[in-house]
């Protein structure tokens, strides 16, 4: 969208981009970059929480046997308390993607 002005102060045009000319390799671009990042933070940073995006029948076992805290468990994810190598424990059992939980009061406990 550009706004452009007029010699008139009070006069202002507004231009909006065509829907069909949305820069959609942009938007993956930087969607893939989120997501390697945010997995890359779970892995390399060990984080006190973390949320594990996967089939839940598999991964929660794996929180347990990784001496891990079982949060809260959805329909396709898994908030565990990490213990020494959940993350890698979750990868392995399955999960598609395994991210740092970030702010407080996320989860339960």
């Amino acid at each position: 969208m550009t706004i452009e002005r007029t010699r008139s102060a009070r006069v202002i045009s507004i231009k909006i981009m065509p829907v069909g000319r949305l820069p959609l390799s942009g938007l993956l671009a930087v969607v893939a970059i989120w997501f390697l990042g945010m997995g890359a933070a779970a892995t390399l940073v060990q984080p006190d929480a973390v949320i594990g995006f996967g089939p839940p029948a598999k991964m929660i076992p794996a929180v347990v046997w990784s001496n891990g805290y079982l949060l809260n468990a959805g329909r396709f994810t898994v908030a565990a308390r990490t213990g020494p190598g959940t993350v890698k424990s979750l990868y392995a059992a399955g999960a598609w993607f395994v991210w740092p939980i970030i702010a407080r009061g996320c989860g339960r406990g």
